[in-house]
């Protein structure tokens, strides 16, 4: 990601965008937390709840909710609670970020979601039977919910049930069928003992229904039994099973997003076979914000409506990722990809082993490619660096060796280089990588004797105008996506600011160049992907981009690998 490292917790100003022109989204009374896009349609609050009841007093939380607060580990959560007795209890918010292991950054992620009370939260009371809980002087109905009958909207509303553990409850419910007891919930992945502890009081085995569907009186007021269990087990069924359910519940986001007016691509070009080589950064791209419907629906529509055939994918955050892109595409859900009139393709995907870290987690490289195109993948490896030699890429490239209708082959190399910083303080460190791939491509070259379409892709963190990529030129290298063309987007700034992502072809590979490339700006957002507390996110800060190559053709004679050899390719930076 250009700039910084990425990061999809809306928390933070998007830090890769022009940030003279971005501000934070305010919360808004009725939510306990952000959104991000890894939201996955579950979750639901209720907008007439108590704020005071979605928020954690830090003057009287336990350690298993303040675990509950982004970024809050066990150890962090004994901390705060240490400090707090130490001092006698905390006097306002910012007294939190002295406690170790908190500071300033972290108090920032949470501050939303914490408030400072003198007192204790009373416990709960009986009055005439209801249980209530007092809090801040007010008096209100306790949140009871049914873990045989809530729907995760329902779920995710207590206090240390989180999105995971709400989808791990309804999943094990439609698998099993109703639970026997609230220690059955024990056998839920995700749920231990200290954490049913927590969320007990706050359960009932009892199946609810929602008011539209109470008992209606049959004749001389005798109480329809038979409707009451229709309606609940059509309450039950709408609440806990398909897409298309939770979406029928969700009401005005229900709406299918709307999707440019394309025509499918035409994968010819002067009367002659072409393909489509694309590049996206995804941005911390994890399997939870791949199931996200709105990103799921963005990048698969994306990929069809122009037509590409092989995508390399920068900064995946998990090895899954990208296999539920592949399930989408070659088994269609999503109203969207379902109706689509043009080429579906078989798409297969391969992801590297950990090319480096990023934020929170290891980060990882991947293709996904179309076989219908008559695309195969001959072999991937990434790049490591020499034995003995320093590191030359922060994130080791990827390498995908492919054959295209069994006549073009190709080397496609996936790189995330170093980011530059906030005020370009690693812009050294950014311009060294940059000035480092025309040694990758003597190495491997060396390794594949012969091969001359060596194409260079992904996120340079650096615009093609940059001094740094003189040896690359010099080597005849050229960029598909010029100097002034922006690559990077955000709802702040949907015409860009920055050109990160490229595509270098080779002298030789520039022989086989329809001229066409370009950058996708539209269709990047969906209504099902949250921007704050609104709704309309871009699926990355990043846009993709493609060129388009002659696939009739070979005009070199490499020595590729078979499927079965081995395939190792190591570079050492070489003193210029």
């Amino acid at each position: 990601m250009g700039g910084m490292n990425s990061c999809c917790i809306p928390h933070h100003i998007n830090n890769d965008v022009d940030i003279s022109t971005t501000t934070s989204t305010p919360k808004k009374k009725g939510h306990s937390r952000n959104l991000s896009e890894t939201f996955n349609l579950s979750v639901i609050d209720d907008p007439n709840r108590k704020i005071e009841n979605s928020l954690v007093n830090i003057n009287s939380a336990t350690e298993e909710e303040l675990m509950t607060l982004p970024g809050i580990s066990r150890a962090t959560a004994r901390n705060i609670i240490d400090y707090r007795n130490h001092i006698g209890g905390f006097k306002c918010i910012e007294d939190v970020a002295l406690a170790s292991g908190v500071g300033a950054a972290k108090l920032s992620h949470i501050r939303g979601d914490i408030y400072v009370s003198s007192t204790a939260d009373p416990e709960p009371k009986s009055v005439n039977g209801n249980t209530t809980l007092q809090q801040n002087g007010t008096t209100g109905s306790k949140l009871i919910v049914s873990v045989n009958s809530a729907n995760v909207f329902s779920l995710i509303k207590v206090k240390g049930i989180d999105m995971t553990m709400a989808k791990n409850i309804v999943a094990y419910r439609e698998k099993h069928g109703l639970f026997k007891s609230i220690e059955d919930l024990l056998k839920i992945k995700g749920i231990a003992p200290n954490n049913l502890d927590v969320i007990r009081s706050f359960l009932t085995l009892e199946v609810k229904q929602e008011t539209s569907t109470a008992a209606e009186p049959a004749t001389n007021g005798v109480t329809n039994k038979a409707a009451v269990k229709e309606k609940t087990e059509d309450y039950i069924r709408r609440s806990t099973s398909s897409l298309e359910n939770l979406l029928e519940i969700l009401g005005p986001l229900a709406k299918v997003p709307d999707r440019p007016s394309v025509e499918a691509v035409a994968l010819k070009h002067n009367n002659r076979n072409v393909f489509r080589l694309s590049s996206w950064n995804l941005e911390k791209f994890s399997s939870e914000k791949a199931s996200n419907p709105g990103v799921k629906d963005v990048v698969c529509m994306t990929i069809l409506e122009n037509g590409f055939g092989i995508l390399a994918v920068q900064e995946i955050a998990d090895k899954k990722a990208l296999t539920e892109i592949c399930k989408e595409l070659n088994s269609p859900t999503l109203p969207n990809v379902k109706k689509w009139k043009g080429r579906r393709g078989q798409w297969d995907c391969v992801v590297s082993e950990a090319t480096g870290r990023m934020h929170q987690s290891m980060e990882y490289n991947g293709f996904l490619y179309d076989k219908s195109q008559g695309i195969e993948l001959i072999k991937s490896c990434l790049i490591e660096k020499s034995l003995g030699k320093n590191k030359v890429f922060t994130r080791s490239p990827f390498v995908g060796i492919f054959k295209i209708k069994g006549i073009f082959d190709c080397v496609v190399v996936s790189v995330h280089l170093k980011a530059t910083g906030l005020h370009g303080e690693d812009m050294d460190k950014t311009e060294k990588e940059v000035g480092s791939i025309d040694d990758m491509i003597t190495a491997i070259k060396e390794k594949l004797k012969g091969e001359e379409d060596i194409i260079i892709v992904g996120d340079f963190n650096l615009g093609p105008e940059a001094n740094a990529y003189e040896d690359l030129q010099q080597l005849d290298y050229v960029n598909c996506i010029p100097a002034d063309t922006f690559t990077n987007i955000s709802n702040n700034k949907a015409s860009g600011s920055k050109n990160y992502d490229n595509i270098w072809i080779s002298k030789q590979t520039q022989k086989v160049y329809t001229g066409v490339s370009g950058v996708v700006r539209e269709g990047l957002s969906s209504t099902w992907i949250p921007n704050g507390w609104s709704w309309g996110g871009v699926v990355s800060d990043h846009c993709p981009v493609y060129t388009q190559l002659y696939a009739d053709k070979d005009l070199d004679k490499g020595n590729l690998p078979s499927k079965d050899d081995e395939l190792k390719i190591n570079v050492s930076a070489i003193s210029k």
